[in-house]
């Protein structure tokens, strides 16, 4: 495969929701734990990078004049992990070059589309952060995919939430594996979303059981592979 692989990996209730009071405990560290062992990289959307890494829009007044061109920049940096970002307007405010998770000082890379500033390009090389074009308005990620393994060796992406990025990647028929921590609670909140928000489309790509793991909590591993892999 000359692209990274596709795992979206996520941590749910019983009930499929990904976000609860159920965050913490042994199953919560055992999926934090596991994400490490099945990748080097992790892969986030942008409110969820916003909500933990990236906090704030940045002040872009220092660029303003920039006139920088679209193109990739992907300087040779070494990193053991990796935070991938896939931020189509270009809105996220690092205030460093890395998300500290679990021990990892993940360097972050951002992931664009031409719908981005010029300012937000510079501000991203400002920051010592890559970032890849990856489209005109929409993500072409087999493309970036490709670049995220050629440039910085990122053999698997476990992509980690939230809801819509997961089912754009489901709808680009771009998920290898799916890997699901499910805590030992039910959350029975209507307004909290399940793993995939398609915005509505109907996707019929079909998944086989690989693995089950029990956890000491009464929480549970699940892992599924496209049924066309082999």
């Amino acid at each position: 495969m000359n692209r990274s692989k596709i795992i979206v990996h996520m941590y749910v209730s019983i009930d499929g929701k990904i976000d609860g009071p159920y965050g913490s405990g042994i199953s919560s560290s055992y999926y934090s734990d596991e994400l490490f062992q099945m990748s080097n990289a992790d892969a986030n959307g942008r409110k969820t990078i916003q909500m933990y890494a990236a906090k704030s829009y940045p002040d872009l007044a220092a660029f303003a004049q920039n006139k920088i061109e679209y193109t990739d920049w992907l300087p040779d940096i070494k990193s053991n992990t990796w935070s991938v970002s896939f931020d189509r307007r270009g809105q996220c405010g690092w205030t460093q070059n890395y998300f500290e998770y679990n021990g990892h000082k993940m360097h972050a890379i951002e992931v664009v589309t031409k719908q981005a500033s010029r300012a937000y390009l510079a501000f991203l090389q400002s920051m010592n952060i890559p970032y890849i074009i990856g489209g005109e308005a929409e993500f072409d990620f087999e493309d970036v995919l490709v670049k995220l393994k050629q440039h910085y060796e990122i053999n698997t992406l476990a992509v980690c939430g939230g809801a819509k990025i997961n089912g754009a990647f489901l709808k680009a028929h771009m998920v290898d594996e799916i890997s699901l921590v499910v805590a030992p609670h039910v959350s029975g909140d209507t307004t909290k979303k399940a793993s995939f928000d398609t915005l509505g489309q109907y996707i019929d790509d079909t998944f086989v059981f690989i693995s089950a793991k029990k956890l000491a909590d009464g929480g549970v591993h699940l892992r599924f592979q496209k049924s066309d892999q082999s």
